[in-house]
């Protein structure tokens, strides 16, 4: 079935098929919070440009679509570094809460530090897949 694809695509389809898995671990994960936070759309969106980007590479496989994707693969750390940050920023929080807030807090249930840093790792299988140094079959 995949004797067809090279390398290059199998990395590139690996990629698109891990930000279909984080876009649906992400809308499980931040479904309670959609309507109080609309920072949580931003992986959510991002993942949907990244699995249309690709979807359209693989499809299509022509340098500048490849391209195009490598861009959003390396936007894809600015989304890392953003939801560690914003994952980080609300544990910092907790230090000012009073002991009523804190019991509240915990029944929630706590944010994973790494878990944003996923959109990196996928990035970086993806950035493999589009690197010019692995030379891929490449429409003009």
């Amino acid at each position: 079935m995949f004797k067809k694809y090279s390398l290059n695509k199998l990395l590139v389809l690996l990629t698109t098929t891990g930000f279909a898995f984080l876009l649906l671990d992400t809308t499980l994960e931040h479904w309670d919070t959609f309507d109080q936070e609309t920072m949580v759309l931003i992986p959510l969106v991002f993942s949907i440009i990244c699995i249309i980007a690709g979807t359209t590479a693989l499809i299509i496989w022509k340098d500048k679509i490849i391209r195009i994707f490598h861009i959003l693969l390396l936007a894809s750390f600015l989304i890392a570094a953003t939801g560690f940050y914003f994952h980080l920023e609300d544990e910092e929080d907790e230090i000012s809460l009073t002991a009523e807030e804190r019991e509240h807090e915990k029944n929630e249930k706590d944010k994973p530090l790494l878990a944003p840093l996923a959109f990196g790792g996928i990035a970086l299988v993806g950035l493999l897949g589009t690197s010019r140094k692995w030379s891929a079959e490449v429409k003009s």
